[in-house]
């Protein structure tokens, strides 16, 4: 079991010599493109699991009815994710268009 990305942070929660960093990274990337697409409304955290099966993972919102995604729902955290959200080498990728 891995915590890749906690509900309550912007980036990987592993450090850069531990296994699973790289795919922490790939997800931020994936919380990144979310945001996009759904222009600002949504996007998935609290990534955890293994490398080949994530479990409980967070939607995370900030409008009318965020009490659907459940208790995990931390709305600030939308609020705040162009603030705090540091873009890495994959959102960074021109192809991305981020």
């Amino acid at each position: 079991f891995t915590k890749f990305i906690h509900n309550k942070d912007f980036g990987p929660s592993l450090d850069e010599d531990q296994y699973g960093y790289d795919l922490a990274v790939f997800l931020a990337l994936t919380q990144h493109v979310q945001y996009a697409k759904t222009e600002g409304l949504a996007f998935i955290s609290n990534y955890q699991g293994s490398t080949e099966l994530l479990t409980e993972i967070q939607i995370l919102t900030h409008r009318e009815g965020s009490d659907l995604f459940g208790d995990g729902n931390i709305e600030s955290m939308v609020d705040d994710f162009e603030k705090k959200h540091v873009c890495n080498y994959y959102c960074k990728w021109p192809g991305f268009g981020l």
